[in-house]
């Protein structure tokens, strides 16, 4: 049963809104494009791997859980809650083969044949593990064993470990054969820890301390307001700006008409600038020239806002 599902996380909305928007010439354009290249490949293979879960209905099913440990935080990509134990999934989508060696080293051969250091998968699940028990100590959760495994969703990844390598053979496995090793684990285990009932409240409170993360890239990669190319853009061409007549936005490039093209250009802003807008920043960020048509629109939205006439912010967070 999936009780939380998996989305884009506000990490990578945002760098889609930047790629949008930054000017191509901007100093930092590349690496932005390079961080959301890498990311939106890590998010469409956990999609991917999602497939092979499907069987496996007796699960409680969560994706993409952000909890507290330590006064930070640890991120799991799947999580699946039992009665009998709990196991949790870190997905990995890697191009190239990697080579783990004797020392618990491993090395990521590149397609072109260059290597570069890679951070040890075993270990970081192997952390999230000891995470996720401390977190459920703490929260007084019955003890119940927790497994965890390193899926590699990409079934062109060679992986190569010598035999010696005892954590490869137990935490490695590819999305193809993840049911298999599943069904291993399910033989392991046969005595319940926890009642349905518990599973249930387990998986509530998981979602109630989940803590999505929310960067402030535009600091990280030094954008300024004079970067951002401002106005409404077109949700089926991406061309922007688009202009508004007679009530309707008007698309230049591919004839694309709406009445509400500017609530994706209104989540665009939340997700830069943050979840309340003012009359004036809505004229500026949507390139609207009358105050009178901007509060007609934002009238319309039947937004939330504080403050009075003179100094009104509407409120955006349904936005993120």
């Amino acid at each position: 049963m999936l009780v939380k599902d998996r989305g884009k996380s506000i990490r990578i909305r945002k760098l889609e809104v930047m790629h949008r928007r930054v000017i191509k010439l901007h100093p930092k354009y590349l690496t932005m494009e390079d961080e959301l290249s890498g990311r939106l490949a890590g998010h469409f293979g956990e999609q991917s791997n999602d497939y092979f879960l499907k069987p496996f209905r007796d699960f409680s099913v969560m994706h993409d859980l952000r909890l507290t440990a330590h006064e930070s935080y640890f991120q799991i990509d799947t999580l699946l809650l039992s009665p009998r134990y709990l196991l949790n999934l870190e997905v990995k989508y890697i191009t190239g083969t990697l080579v783990f060696d004797h020392l618990n080293q491993v090395i990521r051969v590149k397609d072109d044949g260059s290597e570069e250091a890679f951070r040890n998968p075993i270990f970081q699940v192997k952390r999230q593990q000891s995470h996720l028990i401390e977190w459920m100590i703490k929260n007084r959760i019955p003890p119940i064993p927790v497994r965890s495994l390193v899926v590699m969703s990409n079934p062109r990844t060679i992986i190569k470990a010598p035999p010696s390598n005892k954590d490869f053979l137990h935490y490695i496995t590819h999305s193809p054969y993840l049911q298999e090793k599943i069904k291993m684990i399910d033989k392991m285990y046969t005595d319940e820890k926890l009642t349905i009932k518990e599973v249930t409240k387990l998986s509530k409170l998981l979602v109630r301390h989940h803590c999505p993360e929310n960067p402030d890239l535009l600091k990280r990669y030094g954008i300024e307001e004079k970067d951002i190319i401002k106005g409404v853009y077109c949700t089926e061409c991406f061309y922007l700006p688009v202009v508004r007549q007679y009530g309707k936005w008007h698309c230049s490039r591919c004839n694309f008409q709406s009445e509400d093209l500017h609530l994706a250009t209104l989540e665009d802003f939340a997700l830069l600038f943050g979840p309340t807008i003012t009359n004036k920043q809505f004229c500026d960020f949507l390139q609207v020239p009358s105050r009178h048509v901007a509060k007609r629109i934002l009238r319309t939205l039947d937004l939330s806002y504080t403050g009075t006439y003179k100094n009104r912010k509407y409120l955006l967070p349904y936005l993120l």
